[in-house]
C-alpha cells in the first residue's frame, strides 16, 4: 500500500444520517415521499444519476429544488447541533501524519462543505488532500474521482486502499482498481456489494490496528 483514500461523510464524518433525514423532508416540502431506502440510495451519488432518479420516481424535475432545500435543512440543522467526527478519526488522521503514512479525501461532497464540516468536527486536514466527485465529470459510483486522486496521489490501482461506507462509493473504488474496504454505517453490505469489497471491517479503530499497525482504542 502506497495510498490510502478515505471517503469523507459516512466514514470520518458522521453526517450520513442527517442526509438521510433531510433528503425524506426536503421531499415532503414539494408534496412527495421518499422512504429510508430510497433516500439511502443517495448516498454519493453522482448528480446526473441523482436527477435520473428523481424524474422517473416523481415524474417531475425537482430534483434541484429538492437537493437545495436539503442544504438549507442541513445548514438550519448545523446551527443548533454541529457536524461530528466518527469515533477515532481525529486520532488516525493524527496517526497517519506522525506516520508518513500517505492519505487523501476523496468525496461527494463539494471543497467548501468539506473545508466546513471538518472544521466543525475537529478534523484538521489538509486541504491539498481533499479530492471532489465535482473536479471530475462523473461521480460516484463512476471511477473517476478516482482514477484523479490516483493521478493526483502517484500511485498505481495496486498501490491504492479506498475506505468506503456506501454501495455507490466501494463501487467507484473498485472499478478505478483499487483495493476496497467497506466500513458499513447505516446499512450492512448485500451480497451484490460484497462482490465490490475486498475486506469488511467494522470500525476505524478496526481499519487502523489491521493496516496501520496502529494502537487506536475505542
Amino acid at each position: 500500500m502506497k495510498t490510502v483514500f478515505f471517503d469523507l461523510d459516512g466514514v470520518l464524518l458522521d453526517t450520513e444520517p442527517l442526509y438521510r433525514r433531510f433528503w425524506m423532508e426536503a421531499v415532503q416540502v414539494y408534496g412527495h415521499t421518499m422512504c429510508e431506502e430510497e433516500a439511502l440510495a443517495l448516498r454519493s451519488l453522482d448528480a446526473s444519476l441523482a436527477a435520473d432518479w428523481f424524474e422517473k420516481k416523481f415524474g417531475s424535475d425537482i430534483y434541484g429544488k429538492v437537493r437545495e432545500k436539503r442544504k438549507e435543512l442541513m445548514e438550519a440543522h448545523r446551527a443548533n447541533e454541529p457536524v461530528r467526527a466518527k469515533a477515532g478519526a481525529a486520532k488516525l488522521i493524527r496517526e497517519l501524519e506522525q506516520k508518513e503514512i500517505n492519505y487523501y479525501i476523496v468525496t461527494a461532497s463539494p471543497l467548501s462543505r468539506v473545508e466546513r464540516y471538518t472544521k466543525e468536527a475537529g478534523l484538521d486536514l489538509d486541504p491539498k488532500k481533499v479530492i471532489s466527485t465535482k473536479c471530475v465529470s462523473r461521480g460516484k459510483p463512476f471511477p473517476d474521482v478516482y482514477l484523479e486522486a490516483m493521478r493526483i496521489a502517484g500511485c498505481k490501482p495496486d498501490e491504492a486502499v479506498a475506505v468506503e461506507d456506501s454501495p455507490n462509493g466501494i463501487r467507484s473504488a473498485k472499478a478505478a482498481g483499487c483495493h476496497t474496504i467497506m466500513i458499513p454505517d447505516l446499512t450492512q453490505p448485500s451480497e451484490e456489494d460484497l462482490l465490490y469489497c475486498d475486506e469488511v471491517v467494522s470500525n476505524l479503530y478496526e481499519l487502523a490496528r489491521s493496516h496501520f499497525d496502529s494502537t487506536l482504542q475505542i
